[in-house]
């Protein structure tokens, strides 16, 4: 008797599905007539084993041999039923599996709200990850959706959650593209936004460990062309939850219906001490950042300086991460004057300090160890 927990799914399997997932695993078809199919396995020591399969679901007994057959393949695979069934549902299907890992989450159950929060994230990430396919940007802003990205969206499904900290399945279906004999390389949307997911949860893990040995942040640069951008990182950063908590593991399961011409990692995880760096990267890619410590150097473009006051503010001209910024810093009053010198004389000034980088503003906070060229000395090497 099929459990009643599983009477649904038994049903659903559909015949050419448990037949595809048959043939790619190495089994072999006799067909014993237009109704009913019986696979075996090509080994000899295996030829004992034998799996009768219906192919109509006009049958009565439809699900009960489904279920069968389910039973004597998850035997000869040493495997869970659960694992085999949803391999056999999904099999053409791209799934990626969710799992946020904590404390709170061990039962299996999740607070509302971030419960709420986790499938709005998900469905961000994937938004994120359908727009890189197509275009490699640092951030995406809002906007109306390609009608590419609103189709592929569409057709993803919602899995059942699973138990083991929770788990959220998304399953995206393979559309099967027609091929000829010149046209062999022709990759589905859905697997081509599968594989950037893949190159890009790789890429920023990589940018991370970069980061964490140079400390520059334009350790993160090489990742947008991998398929990051801040959105990504705001939306891993979502699914840790409110309070960023929980660890992350993210696992891909790849559809035998379209072969892979590359090999890609398929299982990734953020633990919870990854999360600031992602948000470093998030400010970054936003142009919203704070460089410690940084020398700029330039020509002074612009003085301002309020009578009686003790100091005064500069804007410099200078070349922060390879783009051209206006910087702007505050000076005591003598060296305000020296740069209204170097001004005049148009030669280069160069002050340190901790430069935060805005979309529209640069601003050196804490300004120190500044010096104004002469004409000896003209160009001093950037930083």
């Amino acid at each position: 008797m099929i459990p009643d927990n599983l009477v649904d799914s038994i049903h659903s399997l559909k015949p050419d599905s448990i037949a595809n997932y048959l043939r790619s695993s190495g089994w072999t078809e006799s067909s014993l007539d237009e109704n009913i199919s019986l696979w075996h396995r090509p080994e000899e020591e295996f030829e004992s084993f034998e799996l009768l399969q219906p192919l109509t679901k006009k049958f009565r007994d439809y699900s009960q041999r489904v279920f069968e057959l389910v039973e004597s393949l998850t035997n000869f695979e040493k495997r869970a039923f659960e694992e085999v069934l949803d391999e056999l549902s999904n099999f053409h299907a791209d799934v990626v599996k969710i799992r946020v890992s904590h404390d709170d989450v061990e039962s299996g159950s999740i607070p509302l709200d971030d419960g709420v929060r986790l499938f709005e994230k998900t469905r961000e990430l994937f938004v994120s990850i359908a727009k890189s396919t197509f275009s490699k940007k640092k951030y995406f802003g809002g906007g109306k959706l390609s009608e590419e990205i609103a189709n592929y969206l569409d057709t993803i499904r919602l899995g059942q959650t699973e138990r083991g900290s929770y788990i959220v399945n998304l399953i995206a279906p393979i559309e099967l593209i027609p091929q000829d004999q010149n046209d062999f390389d022709k990759v589905s949307v859905t697997r081509s936004v599968t594989k950037t997911l893949a190159r890009s949860l790789t890429a920023i893990d990589s940018s991370i460990n970069d980061f964490k040995s140079t400390n520059s942040l334009t350790a993160f640069d090489s990742a947008v062309e991998k398929g990051v951008s801040a959105n990504l990182c705001d939306a891993i950063l979502g699914l840790s939850g409110d309070q960023r908590s929980r660890n992350i593991n993210i696992s891909i399961s790849l559809s035998q219906t379209e072969e892979l011409s590359e090999e890609i990692k398929l299982t990734h995880r953020f633990e919870v001490d990854a999360l600031p760096y992602l948000e470093k990267a998030s400010e970054y890619y936003k142009d919203n950042y704070v460089i410690p410590n940084k020398t700029i150097s330039g020509l002074v473009i612009k003085l301002t300086h309020e009578p009686n006051e003790d100091s005064g503010t500069v804007v410099i001209d200078a070349m922060v991460n390879d783009r051209q910024k206006n910087v702007t810093v505050e000076l005591p009053i003598d060296e305000y004057w020296q740069s209204h010198r170097a001004h005049k004389r148009q030669q280069p000034v160069e002050v340190t300090g901790d430069l935060h980088v805005t979309p529209k503003t640069a601003k050196l906070l804490d300004g120190r160890n500044f010096k104004a060229f002469g004409d000896n000395d003209l160009f001093p090497d950037q930083e």
